[in-house]
């Protein structure tokens, strides 16, 4: 793929970039457990992926990608950031790209995490509201399963959530390097299929006082060793090339006529 990144380039290649071309995409991922057979860095790969083939697909410049959010998880390699610290960096960040003059800003999510997309979509909402310099700025927030019905079939029906066939084919297709099926551990039978079933299980919630009003304790479940959310062991390669050309080929229209391109 040949993409622009704005990382590489030069104050004068951007500025001579926005003569022509307002639009940008910015990838964010995190560093979270993936089970044994993939890296921690697997949504930071999941964001470049379909950032790079939006930005090839538009003509457009893709951001240096962003490589936290909050995931919950507790295992050792996982880093989390709260989600409104991470959502108070977005903003600052598409405030500092609408000040230098993008008018299209394409936000690529790579972690699925529903505490981080909740806060980030009313956090962007908010700021567009209060920053009258945002108000006529595009802020796209994709939902990459909408665009993929293959995607979409893993995640909502087959209950492949994290770390399963879905994730582990696409990275196969795009880093194999990174990909140790040799390592794939699951955790027991019973757990694997309790986090198919209820991704958030992971989470071991307490209460003192049976009040509805009360915020509980919250900490990943102990009996959570691996945290696959999924069927790895069904992954291939075609399918999650397919998955991504089934992406481009439906986002990459749809992103045209939205945004007259």
């Amino acid at each position: 793929m040949s993409v622009l990144r704005m990382g590489e380039m030069a104050v004068k290649d951007v500025k001579k970039y926005l003569e022509t071309n307002q639009t940008i995409v910015f990838p964010y991922g995190i560093v979270e457990q993936h089970g044994y057979h993939l890296p921690l860095s697997t949504d930071i790969h999941n964001a470049e992926m379909l950032s790079d083939i939006i930005a090839e697909g538009l003509g457009c410049m893709v951001a240096p990608t962003l490589n936290y959010c909050f995931s919950g998880g507790m295992l050792p390699g996982t880093i989390n950031v709260k989600p409104n610290h991470f959502s108070a960096f977005v903003v600052d960040i598409i405030e500092s790209l609408t000040v230098q003059g993008f008018r299209n800003i394409i936000i690529v999510p790579g972690h699925g995490g529903s505490e981080s997309l909740e806060n980030l979509r009313e956090s962007l909402r908010i700021a567009k509201w209060m920053n009258p310099q945002l108000r006529e700025t595009t802020v796209l927030l994709l939902s990459f399963e909408d665009y993929s019905p293959l995607a979409y079939k893993a995640v909502f029906e087959d209950h492949d959530f994290h770390s399963g066939k879905l994730e582990t084919s696409m990275m196969l297709a795009y880093r194999p390097d990174l990909v140790h099926m040799e390592n794939l551990t699951m955790d027991p039978p019973e757990i694997a299929e309790r986090l198919r079933q209820d991704p958030d299980s992971y989470q071991d919630r307490t209460y003192k006082t049976g009040m509805k009003e009360e915020i509980p304790s919250t900490k990943q479940h102990a009996d959570v060793q691996v945290g696959v959310m999924g069927h790895p062991e069904l992954a291939d390669a075609a399918y999650g090339q397919a998955v991504l050309d089934e992406f481009k080929a439906n986002i990459i229209p749809t992103l045209k006529k939205a945004l007259n391109l």
